[in-house]
C-alpha cells in the first residue's frame, strides 16, 4: 500500500464520486478506478459499495478513510520537517562541548564565528568527552570540544589549548602554596568531586592527581558541573580540584587557588572522514581564537 493509493482513496471517499475525485486529482477517471481496485485487491476488502446509483463507503472504507487521512497528514508533516531540516543543515553545525567551557570560554568564540560567518547556525550540546566521542561516531554531532583522553581510533583530534588544573578551597582556609602540602592540610575537609557519571575522564584525572600526592579525598559532595563545585567551595563546604579556566571564568568570590603542575589538552574532535567547507572554516576559527587567547594570557 503506497501513499498515492491512500491519496486517491481519500479523494474518492470525500467526494463519493470517481469523476469529481478525478477532476480534483487532475487525472482521468479510468486510471483512478484502477488504482482503487488495486488497493482493494491488496487489502482484500471492498472499500466502496457500488450497487446503487451513487457509491457509498463500506465499513472497511469508513475505517480506512479515517486512518488514511491520519497517515497522509503525518506524511505531510514529515515532509515539511525534512525540508526545514534540509534547509537549516546547509549552514548548521552540531557542536558538542565539555561542561566547563560554557561559562565564558566559548561564548566569545561564538561571537567571533558569528562576526566572520554570519549565516552559520549551531546546535550546541553540553556533554562529557566520552559522550561526545560516541555522538561523533554515531553522527549525532559534527564536532566536539573535548579533552585529549578520548579513544582516537577512527577520530581526529585537533589540539587547541592546554588547561592547567588547580586546587580550590575557601579563602578562610590557611594552607601552604605547595600543592602537596596544600592537599595534606585540606585532606580531612569534605572534597567536592565532579560526578564520574557526568565526566568520567575528568573524574579519573582528578583521582590520579590526588593519588600522586598521596591524598585520598574525603568525598562529601558530588556535582555534575564546575560552577556548582566552585559555589559549594565558596560557602566553606569543602575543597576541590578543577580546571583553572573554570575557576577563572566562574569568578566566584570567597575561593582561593593553588595551581598544580598537571595539565590537560583541550581540542576539537571530528570524524576522520571528509570535512565540509563550513566545518573546516569552523576549525580554523577555533584554532585562531584559542591561539590568540593563549597569547593574551601570556602577556
Amino acid at each position: 500500500m503506497e501513499l498515492r493509493h491512500l491519496k486517491y482513496f481519500s479523494a474518492v471517499a470525500k467526494a463519493l464520486s470517481f469523476s469529481r475525485a478525478a477532476e480534483e486529482l487532475h487525472i482521468s477517471q479510468p486510471p483512478l478506478s484502477r488504482q482503487i481496485h488495486e488497493l482493494e485487491k491488496e487489502l482484500g476488502a471492498e472499500l466502496f459499495d457500488r450497487a446503487g446509483k451513487s457509491i457509498l463507503l463500506t465499513k472497511a472504507g469508513e475505517y480506512l478513510k479515517i486512518e488514511a487521512q491520519r497517515l497522509l497528514d503525518s506524511a505531510e508533516m514529515v515532509a515539511r520537517t525534512v525540508k526545514v531540516l534540509g534547509e537549516s543543515e546547509a549552514n548548521s553545525l552540531r557542536i558538542g562541548c565539555v561542561n566547563f567551557l560554557m561559562y565564558s570560554t566559548l561564548p566569545p568564540f561564538f561571537e567571533l564565528v558569528h562576526e566572520r560567518e554570519p549565516g552559520m547556525r549551531f546546535e550546541l550540546s553540553v556533554m562529557s568527552t566520552e559522550a561526545q566521542e560516541r555522538a561523533i561516531r554515531s553522527g549525532a554531532i559534527d564536532l566536539g570540544f573535548v579533552r585529549a583522553w578520548l579513544h582516537e581510533d577512527g577520530l581526529a583530534f585537533e589540539p587547541l589549548s592546554e588547561e592547567r588544573l588547580a586546587v580550590i578551597f575557601p579563602s578562610t582556609a590557611q594552607v601552604q602554596d605547595d600543592p602537596g602540602a596544600c592537599m595534606a592540610m585540606l585532606r580531612d575537609s569534605a572534597f567536592v568531586a565532579i560526578s564520574p557519571a557526568t565526566a568520567p575522564g575528568l573524574a579519573e584525572k582528578v583521582r590520579s592527581i590526588c593519588a600522586e600526592y598521596g591524598c585520598v579525598p574525603n568525598v562529601g559532595y558530588v556535582c555534575s558541573d564546575a560552577y556548582s563545585i566552585i559555589k559549594l567551595v565558596s560557602t566553606g563546604l569543602g575543597w576541590s580540584i578543577v580546571p583553572d579556566l573554570a575557576y577563572r571564568d566562574a569568578a566566584v568570590a570567597g575561593v582561593s587557588i593553588v595551581m598544580l603542575p598537571q595539565t590537560m589538552v583541550l581540542g576539537l574532535c571530528h570524524g576522520k572522514a571528509f570535512l565540509s567547507d563550513r566545518e573546516e572554516r569552523f576549525i580554523a576559527l577555533a584554532k585562531e581564537y584559542f591561539a590568540d587567547r593563549a597569547r593574551r594570557n601570556l602577556s
